[in-house]
């Protein structure tokens, strides 16, 4: 992953030489996710896990990083350092086995998570026994800078308000709320429920919608990272799917909840994200490089070519910019100046092997041959 730096964006203060110490070494052969419903849990499990390493002698510690779900007002939920909602958005696969909520947008086939024979853009690794029903993951831990991120809020409030400034930036207001259902307030008149968040489309088949970004601009971050219905670079049909780019994420939260009253508390806050897609190159590179760290992703609306995602884009504050569009021929906020609100801590390209790859691995030079089957 360090040599596609120059497509990811993680050059400057982002580049390699400035992650954690032991993924600059690359000690790093296995990263394991272990998920537990309390801190308790994760503890035993994780010291579990680390005696059983040391009884087979067969894996050692490099480092380990805690991430959970923040604590906000007395409340647990899906909130990110930012103030934002996380999670709102999930990746709607045909025949999946979750319940998702509303959306617009058309389900995407499995063999673009799952690495399957039937794939249109990507060949099976092999040998096949390892490839089959696995996926490529990408491990991505970011910093993020809360107190840099407000302040610029704040900095432009005679422009342009703070919580509509962090709506723009993100393309919803930090409830959740899209700023294509409701662009003018968190609390639409009659309320929206949550499973009607993602229940939207930027631009229609027809050409209608929001095509130039008045209530939404086209350069925010929910925008960049999924189009929808917006013509771009890879889609160029309105109204079209975006699907062959799409990606599964998840992601927790790392340190305390950020307090306003101390800022300058000096202690770090971050994600730990995980990225699934059977193809790194059309999927996470593609939404990386041409969307989100690009200017030209937009197809035939011009955007300024300094812009990138304002929220998690790679910026040079000699040349930052983020243009929000306004109705009735009034012109344009032009944001100038900023750095970046984000830092790239540690990364890796992952295989996340299928269970039918886990027992072909467990057998090699057994002699006990498993045929490529299963889930």
């Amino acid at each position: 992953m360090k040599a596609r730096g120059k497509i990811l964006g993680d050059v400057g203060r982002n580049s390699p030489d400035h992650w954690d110490l032991f993924w600059q070494q690359d000690p790093v052969h296995v990263w394991l996710g272990v998920y537990a419903g309390s801190s308790g849990e994760l503890d035993q499990k994780t010291h579990e896990i680390a005696q059983l390493a040391a009884n087979t002698g067969g894996a050692d510690f490099t480092g380990m990083q805690n991430a959970g779900l923040l604590v906000v007002n007395g409340q647990t939920g899906q909130k990110e350092h930012f103030g934002y909602t996380d999670g709102i958005s999930l990746t709607t696969i045909r025949g999946g086995p979750e319940r998702y909520p509303a959306d617009h947008q058309k389900p995407c086939e499995p063999w673009l998570f799952v690495l399957r024979d039937d794939a249109e853009n990507y060949l099976m690794p092999e040998p096949r026994e390892l490839g089959l029903n696995g996926s490529f993951a990408v491990f991505k831990m970011i910093k993020t800078d809360v107190v840099g991120f407000e302040s610029f809020l704040q900095s432009n409030k005679d422009a342009i308000d703070p919580e509509l400034l962090a709506a723009k930036i993100c393309g919803r207001w930090r409830n959740g709320v899209p700023l294509a259902l409701s662009p003018d307030s968190d609390s639409p008149k009659g309320g929206l429920p949550p499973d009607q968040f993602n229940n939207f489309e930027y631009v229609n088949a027809d050409g209608s919608g929001d095509p130039r970004g008045l209530r939404c601009p086209v350069g925010a971050h929910t925008r960049r990272i999924n189009p929808r219905g917006q013509p771009v670079t890879g889609q160029g049909q309105p109204g079209g799917s975006n699907n062959t780019h799409r990606l599964i994420r998840r992601g927790l939260p790392y340190g305390p909840v950020y307090d306003p009253t101390q800022p300058y508390d000096g202690i770090e806050r971050g994600l730990l994200g995980y990225f699934i897609n059977s193809s790194i190159e059309n999927q996470y590179e593609f939404v990386l490089g041409h969307w989100v760290n690009d200017s030209e992703f937009a197809g035939s609306v011009r955007l300024n070519p300094k812009a990138r995602d304002p929220m998690i884009g790679t910026q040079d504050p000699a040349e930052s910019i983020f243009v929000i569009p306004q109705a009735d021929g009034r012109p344009p906020i032009k944001l100038a100046g900023f750095s970046s609100f984000v830092a790239t801590r540690a990364a890796a390209y992952c295989f996340l092997p299928s269970v039918t790859a886990i027992k072909f691995i467990a057998n090699l030079g057994s002699g006990v041959a498993h045929p490529a089957s299963g889930n």
